[in-house]
Order: structure tokens, then sequence, then C-alpha cells
């Protein structure tokens, strides 16, 4: 299921899911009277509110659900009442982030008394800093995002704080939901990674592909050479004249492989290609 509080046709997003094994898709036209409605859609409480009533009505039916939130996007519409404002005026990033997490803590609040509680994995990650900007070809620091896992096979109040991709998170979930499974993912099972693996991440700012392999990132632009750069404990970025033909190889790789896999269709097992 994919729940959206606002117009799913928008991005494209109602065909992709559907074209790719989504079976529901429920967004702003489906939503009855909703609290509150903005440029974006019915805000995160309604998103929140309806997805604990639909996943409770599947049952015992296993399921996977995707819900995307709206209220932290300009103009930062949320309603009334619900947060101690942060700061003045109502509308900012920041009021918005906070009414954002109240949300959050709407759902479990609510799925917490649900039966299904107990037996599902959930996951809570940002799609990207709201401060993605700079002037550096791709701004590094800019694009550490926050990432929750609660559920069974995860341990309360561990916390991983090695560099990692949202590449990685399903991978890191899969095996702990007691299903035998191989995949394609690219991912890593974060948990079962050796402590002294150097962390892997991939980041887009605009044209630009950076791939970071522990300090060292690859950053790939259109028509253009590769830049190779290194990493303080701050990640600001110093250009590095070192040559790393392997590294600039797997960077290029990670830049075009995704795209190529999905239009030859070709993203699965190979035992699977035949059939």
């Amino acid at each position: 299921l994919f729940f959206y509080g606002g117009e799913s046709h928008f991005d494209n997003m109602r065909s992709f899911f559907q074209g790719n094994g989504f079976s529901r898709i429920i967004d702003q036209p489906l939503f009855i009277a909703p609290v509150f409605s903005g440029v974006w859609g019915v805000s995160d409480e309604d998103l929140v509110r309806r997805a604990i009533d639909d996943l409770d009505a599947l049952g015992d039916q296993p399921f996977f659900a995707f819900m995307l939130s709206t209220t932290n996007h300009v103009p930062f519409e949320f309603p009334d009442g619900r947060i101690e404002l942060y700061e003045q005026p109502k509308q900012t990033q920041h009021n918005a982030i906070k009414y954002a997490d109240y949300a959050i803590g709407e759902f479990f609040r609510l799925a917490r008394k649900k039966s299904f509680f107990a037996n599902t994995v959930f996951l809570v990650v940002a799609d990207h800093n709201i401060r993605t900007v700079g002037d550096s070809l791709v701004p590094v620091s800019a694009f550490r995002i926050p990432a929750l896992l609660i559920g069974p096979g995860f341990t309360p109040g561990t916390t991983y704080d090695r560099v990692c991709s949202q590449l990685d998170l399903l991978p890191t979930i899969l095996p702990r939901l007691g299903l035998e499974l191989d995949t394609p993912m690219l991912g890593h099972d974060l948990l079962a990674r050796p402590a002294d693996a150097p962390g892997r991440a991939i980041m887009q700012f605009g044209d630009n592909h950076a791939y970071r392999l522990g300090d060292r990132v690859v950053v790939h632009q259109p028509k253009k050479p590769a830049v190779c750069f290194t990493l303080d404990a701050q990640d600001h970025m110093t250009l590095t004249d070192e040559a790393w033909p392997d590294l600039i190889e797997e960077a290029l790789a990670h830049a075009l492989l995704p795209g190529k896999l999905y239009q030859q269709r070709a993203y699965r097992l190979p035992t699977a290609a035949a059939h």
C-alpha cells in the first residue's frame, strides 16, 4: 500500500508504484473530511490516521506499507493548536519539522494499540535534507539524514553511527523478518558489516553524482572527468590529486547501473531472469 496526502499523479508516483507491485494507492481524493488541507494535500495527521485504520482492517494479513509525508515542504502548512510553535511566524521550516514529528508520534501512539504493532518493523527515514544547498560540487555534509528502525529484531537504544546509505536500510530489515530471502539489492545489511568496513554513501546533487567510501569521495559530472576529494571529521571536502581508478570506476558503476537495470528490466536475481 502507498499512502500519500496529496494527489498521487504528482511526479508520476501513481504509475510508478502501480507498475512496480503496489496493489493499493490511497491519496487525497480518498480522504473523507480531513482535519486540514493545504497546497500539498491533507495534513500528516490525516495521513497517519487513515493509514492506521487501513492497516488495522487487514487483520492478520501481512503487508508492506509506505507513507510519504508532505507537511515539511514549502509553504509549511499545518493545523493550528497541535504544537507549541518553535518560532514566529507559524509557517516556517522549524515549525513544520516539529509538526511532522508530532504526526509521527501520533502514528505510533495509535499503532501501539493495534494487533499488528508487535509483528511489524517500522522504518522512519528522511527523504533529503531541507538545506541541501552549497557552492561545492556536492555538499556532502548536507546529506546527513535521520533513520529510525523499530520492531522485532532491533534492540532499543542501539545507534548505528557509521556512514551508510538509504540503500542499506531495506537489506538491514529483511534478514530480521524471519524470512529466507535472496534479493538483487545493492545495499548492505548494516548489522552484519565488519567493524572495520568503510561506510558507503551515494549522493545526487543536480546533475552531479557523489560516491563516498570511508573518507574518500568521487564526484562525476556530465561530460567531465571525475574529481576526487578527501573528507575530514566534519565532512569538509578537500580536493586531492591522488589517483583512485578503482574507486572512480566503482562510483561510475553506481551512478549508471540502476537506470540500466530498470530500463532493461534486469533488476532481478540471475535464476529468475529466464522466467
